[in-house]
């Protein structure tokens, strides 16, 4: 998910530079519903689910569907041998990328200097449109606000006993390696003193993450499983912030302009400087104690309604 939504710098830098241009991602199913309606991609592409695209043989049917489409050019963003031998089968003419796993199947090419150079990895995309020859001044993830799944997530949130105009907390307490995860009974002790301040609090989770009901706090709203990919943007952006893990919905949040709150190892400070979310109004608190995450979030608004 983070890798997806950072690299929709470089769709948007290719639609200004080239107004007629058609961006197509090719991208997982599962995160289809996440870009949807995006006003700088023109098509979504999704891989075969029952596919590991892991073996070359895998390359072949994945280039017989890019083949039809005719590309100009392919950005592979991320080095992989079976996407680099898909666009060269695919006859697609420039094929962009890093210059390792069988990027000589490359057309233009950059060495990967990812584990040296500490850049976020939007500019590291950035990087790779220059092969095309575009420059890009803007490093902005943006998801625009869609009015039906807005109307939808504040129906939502107001079955669930959340104000309108509440401006929720948003805690999200889990990550996809759990090395670089904050202890849960942490964020569960963050969500008890927010509580004690009268804060209206979202538990929010991936589908199948089992959600610790018995231990939240009373009148914390748990919405784990019940906010599909697609809605998700619309309800953070209804909150003051989000609280979390390095994690897909952070770039989420950033992307709909909610501030953040990321807790982290301090192991994790220099991966963290590639994947931070793009912004002036996220923080990153290396291995912190509750109160230091408490200290971080944005001031309450003295009107009392929310942050």
């Amino acid at each position: 998910m983070g890798d997806l939504l950072l690299s929709l710098p470089v769709a948007s830098a290719i639609r200004r530079a080239l107004p007629s241009s058609e961006v197509t991602l090719l991208i997982r199913e599962e995160l289809r519903p996440l870009l949807e309606g995006h006003p700088d991609v023109h098509r979504l592409l999704t891989l075969d689910p029952t596919c590991s695209h892991q073996g070359l043989r895998s390359a072949f049917p994945l280039a017989g569907r890019l083949r039809p489409f005719r590309f100009d050019a392919a950005l592979v963003l991320n080095p992989s041998k079976v996407l680099h031998l898909a666009c060269f089968l695919a006859g697609i003419p420039v094929r962009i990328g890093y210059r390792r796993k069988w990027g000589f199947l490359l057309s233009r090419s950059i060495p990967d200097t990812k584990a040296l150079r500490t850049l976020h990895e939007v500019d590291f995309n950035l990087e790779l449109a220059r092969l095309l020859g575009i420059t890009a001044d803007r490093r902005e993830v943006v998801l625009p606000v869609k009015p039906a799944l807005q109307a939808e997530a504040i129906r939502l949130l107001e079955s669930c006993g959340v104000r309108p105009e509440g401006r929720p907390i948003a805690i999200h307490p889990w990550t996809s390696n759990p090395a670089k995860g904050w202890p849960m009974e942490r964020f569960l002790e963050t969500a008890r003193r927010l509580r004690e301040e009268g804060r209206d609090l979202l538990w929010i989770g991936e589908p199948d993450a089992a959600a610790p009901e018995a231990g939240l706090p009373p009148g914390v709203v748990n919405l784990c499983r019940r906010i599909p990919l697609s809605l998700l943007p619309e309800v953070l952006r209804r909150c003051a912030v989000l609280i979390s893990n390095d994690s897909g919905p952070v770039h989420i949040a950033a992307a709909v302009g909610t501030p953040t709150v990321v807790v982290a190892p301090r192991e994790h400070a220099r991966p963290l400087e590639r994947w931070r979310p793009i912004g002036a109004t996220h923080r990153i608190l290396l291995a912190p104690e509750v109160r230091d995450v408490l200290a971080a979030l944005p001031r309450r608004d003295p009107t009392g309604s929310g942050l």
